[in-house]
Order: C-alpha cells, then sequence, then structure tokens
C-alpha cells in the first residue's frame, strides 16, 4: 500500500495523505494533553477531534489490511489454476487415461483399454470455487434452476450448487498408459447438475435426469467414457513420466515355439506356446478367460474352434496367469500381433510405477485339415519399466 496515497478524509476542509493524517493525530494528541494540565475536563473539541481522527485512521486500515488466510486463499487459487487444464469446450466425458495434446486437448485411443475409475465428492472450497466459476465462464449453468453470472464471486456462490463438484480419478495410477514425453490426463472435474446454455435451450421442457454418480461414494466404476446423469467436465489434470527416473529392460527379439516354455528369470515369468483346439463333436468352447489378441476375435469368439495361446505365468503367487489367443480357425486377418500391458503396480517404498508389457508378432501359421499344427513362426519381446511420474502444470508444455 503506497503511504503517500490520498484519502477521502479531511480536515477543516483539506485533503490528507495517510501520513498525514498520522502526524494530526500526534499532533492534536499533544495538544488535548496540555489542554488537560491547565483546564479540569480539558477541551471538549480536541476530545471529539482525536476519536473522529482515530476512527477514520483504523477503518481505513482495517479496509486495506490483507489478513494472512486471505493470502494464503489467494496463494492456493493460484496453484489450482496452475494444476488444471480448461478445454476448449466442456463435455461429459472424463477421458481418464488419455493422452492430452496442445491444440486438441484429449486424444482418445480407440484400441486402449478400458481404466477402472473412481468418483469422490470434492470437499476443497478452492477447488469448488474454480470449478464451478471456470464452468460459468465457458457459458455453463445450473440445471437446477438456480444461475450464477460469470465473473461471481466464490463466497456467494451458493453451497448446494458448489457440492455438486466431483473427482474423477483412475483407480490406480499404474493403470495409465504412460509413454515418454507425452501427458496424460490422471483427473478429471466435472460439475454435477450442469449443462452449457446453448445446448439447455434446445432441451427447454425436458425433464432432467438426476446423477447416478453418488458424491463422496468411492467405489471403483467398471471403464465407461462418461458418468451417468447431466454434468460437465471443466478441468483436467495431467501427469507425465519424469524422464529423470525412466528405467527400461528389454529382452529384445526371441523365437517362440510350440510347446516349449520359455523362462524370464529377471522378470520372474515364464511364457509357453501351444495350440488350442475344440475336439470334433464336442460342444465345449474354447475357455472364456482367453485374452483375445483383437477387437474382431473377441467378438466372434464364441464361433472360435481353434486359437493359438501364449500363455504367462510368474513365479509370483499374488499374479495371476495370462492367456493370450490368436484366431486360428476361422482366420481374422489383421490378427497376429499383440502389444500391451501385462503387470504393473505402484512401489509403495519409491512411489515408482513397476509394469511389464509383451509384444508379440505371429509371422507365418497354417492348420492342417485335421485342425494340426502345419506352420508356425513367431517372435515376442518382454520389456520391464519403471518410472516416477510428476504433475504437469500450466507453462510446462510451452517449453
Amino acid at each position: 500500500m503506497e503511504m503517500e496515497r490520498k484519502t477521502d478524509y479531511g480536515i477543516y476542509g483539506q485533503t490528507l495523505s495517510n501520513q498525514e493524517l498520522w502526524k494530526s493525530i500526534l499532533i492534536l494528541s499533544k495538544e488535548w494533553k496540555m489542554k488537560r494540565r491547565f483546564t479540569k475536563n480539558g477541551d471538549d473539541r480536541f476530545t471529539k477531534l482525536s476519536i473522529f481522527l482515530t476512527a477514520v485512521i483504523i477503518s481505513y486500515l482495517a479496509g486495506c489490511a490483507t489478513t494472512p488466510m486471505e493470502t494464503h486463499q489467494k496463494g492456493m487459487e493460484s496453484i489450482t489454476e496452475k494444476e488444471y487444464f480448461v478445454p476448449k469446450k466442456p463435455v461429459d466425458r472424463h477421458y481418464i487415461g488419455s493422452a492430452w495434446s496442445k491444440q486438441f486437448g484429449p486424444v482418445e485411443d480407440p484400441g486402449s483399454s478400458d481404466i477402472r475409475i473412481k468418483v469422490e465428492k470434492s470437499f476443497n472450497t478452492m477447488q469448488q470455487n474454480f470449478a464451478y466459476n471456470v464452468g460459468v465462464s465457458l457459458g455453463g449453468q445450473s440445471t437446477k434452476g438456480a444461475t450464477v453470472e460469470a465473473g461471481v464471486e466464490a463466497g456467494k456462490a451458493k453451497k448446494g450448487q458448489l457440492e455438486d463438484v466431483q473427482i474423477i480419478s483412475p483407480v490406480s495410477l499404474a493403470d495409465v498408459p504412460f509413454e515418454p514425453n507425452i501427458p496424460y490426463i490422471t483427473e478429471a472435474l466435472r460439475l454435477g447438475h450442469f449443462a452449457l446454455k446453448s445446448e439447455m435451450a434446445g432441451k427447454a421442457g425436458v425433464g432432467v435426469i438426476g446423477s447416478s454418480v453418488q458424491g463422496g461414494v468411492k467405489g471403483a466404476m467398471e471403464g465407461g467414457a462418461g458418468t451417468a446423469g447431466d454434468g460437465l467436465v471443466v478441468a483436467y489434470k495431467l501427469h507425465m513420466i519424469d524422464s529423470k527416473t525412466y528405467a527400461k529392460l528389454d529382452s529384445g527379439s526371441i523365437a517362440l515355439e510350440l510347446d516349449k516354455t520359455i523362462d524370464f528369470p529377471k522378470a520372474n515369468l515364464f511364457v509357453r506356446s501351444y495350440l488350442r483346439a475344440i475336439e470334433p463333436g464336442s460342444r465345449q468352447p474354447l475357455p472364456r478367460n482367453l485374452l483375445w489378441a483383437c477387437d474382431q476375435a473377441n467378438a466372434k469368439a464364441k464361433d472360435m474352434v481353434a486359437a493359438w495361446i501364449i500363455e504367462l505365468r510368474s513365479t509370483d503367487p499374488k499374479r495371476k496367469s495370462l492367456q493370450i489367443a490368436f484366431p486360428a480357425f476361422p482366420k481374422i486377418e489383421d490378427c497376429q500381433s499383440f502389444s500391451g500391458v501385462i503387470y504393473s503396480r505402484i512401489d509403495p517404498l519409491t512411489d515408482k510405477i513397476i509394469r511389464q508389457k509383451i509384444n508379440i508378432t505371429i509371422i507365418q501359421e497354417e492348420l492342417s485339415d485335421s485342425l494340426k499344427p502345419k506352420k508356425w513362426e513367431a517372435r515376442m519381446s518382454l520389456v520391464d519399466e519403471s518410472f516416477n511420474i510428476k504433475l504437469v502444470k500450466q507453462g510446462d508444455l510451452e517449453k
């Protein structure tokens, strides 16, 4: 606050600065003390004037002073704004696990696996205010009937509307398919009972369906691109691999031979490949727990008569075995390769994500009329990775 700034307060018609006001108080105080020495009751004029000036100074400085709580709140609001990325147009999609583009925002991979998510109610006042004000500034409004103009102060927003702020995040960050140098969406701020004004205008007279996502409930939701009920996701939080902590161990290309087991001692893993076919006349289908190499094969799993299976078994009793299947009969074009994460976890001691990825390619394969292997050539590689992740803030993507 500038000490020489003029105020509206004055004495005898003169406008005084803050410094001049303090000097006047001191001078009048001395004169008042001198008067009391020679008069019994003092001069009433000096008494009233001193009280008036003291009240003016206190009220003026109190209005300009910033409390520690206000300073902390402003600092936290600034941090909140830097931690979240606002989309050009909000939609009711959380995009958890999707990559983020500076130009296009969320970039969804159609071939990626569904990620288990959890939806929690936000109890952070600054986070609630930030989400609500962003939603309003993007052209949205509450569908509960109460509207708030853009730029409204957070303290004036209704409590019921702020309580609709939800935090969507993955059940485990280890499920996010992180790749080096690419930011991924790890959290979404959603406003329940919220919609764009332009969309609400086209739905006039249509009843609003209440959200089935319960605030505060931490139960995991199986995949899905959006949550039930009306709402808007107004901001995303991003993380990416900390390149300084990234470590990778690649086994290299290894030939897969039928009915033979390959041992990976460092990875605590055994890999075996074989042909599984349904016996003629048998009505028993192939195992249901197979992980098919492509979506087309998965859609036709009930019609499959034979499959090439790559079985993965870990020496860790906590890990389940995995069977990756490739269609043998009937054949499906463009379904001869598989690449994906087969295991991931977070190390609580180092906060690192530990994961294993496998790449399998069938070069050639053929069955005889009796569904016996006639040709087989395939290769695989196993990749072990470990890394920490770091929060991406506003400005980091401009570097």
